[in-house]
């Protein structure tokens, strides 16, 4: 057995960069295309991890505890409470060991009639869908209540963190600021539903966590759960259930995909620059800017802070949801039917990533940035003239010329392949030849310095442009300094197109 020893009130766990201690939670990898992965994805505390062995997870003493005087065992009374809780001590202590390594996912636990103890967990095979907090806790609340009424089980836990501290809200924490505690919610046949506390503080800039312990249980009682040893290699959660996208086929023969948990920041990303997106406060600049461009300005002064020669900064406003999005100008048009479209749930459905072939011969699909205005015409109008273009993630210098079989590369070969690294976003790994380019500059400013690139990505004998895309790069993002009309290039970009009017 491995230990994992944990201290009620006085243990303290410290870790920085490092990822381990449970292999259960992990993203599948590029060659794991069928293998099941956890489906919760949320925001979450700012909590860095540490990749430690169970065995090196000690007790830290901070205060010492002064000795008491113990009940006689006539005077001892048992708590009834604790009791039942503990028959999931394995799956509480699992549930501290995940949040160490970063891991919030809500997990469930059930007693069997024979007595035995089994995890479940929500796994999705794709990473375009999750469930949220509130639906993962709801929907196993559901699931083990039948299973309870049905005589199936004879009790179930569900662990999740939440918004308790010490205050009876026991609601689902989704924003850095809520988290509070891991919160148990759990029903045993013949009593009423209960639900119970374990809290935490953060400390050090959120590098510490300290756990609290649960305050209707004595100091022994606390420590009896969180001395709790995990079977090393054993399965706990051999109970699993699927959650999918949704997915449907219209009348117009197009299939239309549910995500629910993409964004816009790679993009602004690569246009802002990785770095300076990341340490300048560039989504406050958004916020305002989308405010300034809702309120009507008869000078149009509110256009020029969004509309710069090669990139649009695109304002869209509904009664439920106004955003921003960066679309970068281009003539070049393809020919395109539609044949999937990705919808953003978290986006009340107004982005969407549309794929399909283009003249009739090679396939694409783009993050379509006239979605919300044009997604009637896209769910029933397959074949379309589409504008596209690109904002490159990373470039570099291609200098490898030898495939992967040994075959040595034309002068002229291009290509271009789906990304694995983020998937379903429309993004690709490419070898490009530079057709032309011009340096460009972004913001009021003129702080956001790139270039605008024309990108062979198909090289076809009999048509120049077959596939030739214009995509802006931020300098920040290139690995060299000097362009050269036709060098060959290597990177990643992402796909962006609209209906071509």
């Amino acid at each position: 057995m491995m230990s994992l020893f944990i201290a009620f009130i006085i243990f303290t766990a410290n870790y920085n960069n490092k990822m381990g201690i449970f292999d259960f939670f992990k993203k599948k990898s590029s060659g794991q295309e069928n293998s099941s992965i956890p489906v919760q994805e949320y925001e979450k505390p700012n909590v860095e991890v540490e990749e430690l062995e169970i065995e090196e997870i000690t007790e830290e003493v901070i205060d010492t505890i002064p000795e008491v005087s113990l009940p006689t065992a006539e005077e001892k009374k048992v708590n009834e409470q604790f009791e039942k809780i503990k028959t999931y001590k394995d799956y509480i202590v699992y549930s501290i060991a995940l949040q160490l390594r970063g891991d919030y996912t809500p997990l469930a636990a059930f007693e069997k009639e024979n007595g035995e103890v089994e995890g479940f967990a929500y796994m999705v095979t794709e990473d375009a869908y999750a469930l949220s907090p509130q639906q993962a806790v709801g929907q196993m609340e559901e699931k083990f209540e039948n299973e309870l009424q049905d005589g199936k089980i004879k009790s179930y836990v569900i662990l999740y963190h939440s918004q308790f501290n010490d205050n009876g809200n026991h609601n689902p924490a989704t924003k850095e600021e809520e988290f509070k505690a891991i919160s148990l919610s759990y029903h045993f046949k013949g009593d009423d539903k209960g639900k119970i506390g374990l809290p935490y503080i953060f400390e050090n800039g959120n590098e510490n966590i300290t756990y609290k312990g649960f305050v209707e249980f004595s100091h022994e009682e606390n420590n009896e759960i969180m001395n709790t040893q995990l079977v090393d290699g054993k399965d706990y959660f051999p109970n699993t259930e699927a959650i999918k996208a949704p997915e449907a086929t219209n009348e117009a023969g197009i299939i239309i995909r549910k995500s629910n948990v993409h964004n816009l920041v790679n993009a602004w990303s690569g246009v802002f620059g990785h770095e300076n997106f990341q340490t300048k406060d560039h989504a406050n600049y958004l916020t305002n800017l989308l405010m300034q461009a809702a309120v009507p300005d008869p000078a149009g002064e509110g256009k020029n802070k969004t509309d710069f020669e090669e990139v649009r900064f695109k304002t869209i406003f509904t009664e439920e949801l106004s955003t921003i999005i960066p679309e970068v100008k281009t003539n070049y048009t393809l020919d395109f039917e539609t044949r999937s479209v990705r919808e953003w749930e978290n986006a009340l459905n107004l982005h969407a990533i549309v794929a399909g072939p283009a003249r009739n011969t090679f396939g694409v699909w783009f993050f379509a940035t006239d979605y919300a205005e044009n997604r009637n015409i896209y769910l029933t109008q397959p074949h379309l003239k589409v504008n596209v273009s690109g904002i490159v993630f990373i470039l570099d210098v291609h200098t490898n010329t030898t495939l992967p079989d040994g075959t040595q590369m034309s002068e002229d070969f291009t290509t271009y392949a789906p990304s694995q690294d983020l998937p379903n976003y429309a993004c690709f790994d490419f070898i490009a030849t530079l057709v032309d380019f011009k340096e460009t500059e972004l913001l009021e400013d003129g702080s956001i310095k790139g270039y605008m690139l024309k990108l062979k990505l198909i090289t076809n004998e009999e048509m120049e442009d077959f596939f030739t895309v214009d995509a802006f790069v931020n300098k920040e993002n290139m690995r060299f300094e000097t362009l050269t009309k036709g060098m060959k290039l290597t990177g990643a970009l992402q796909l962006q197109g609209k209906i071509a009017g």
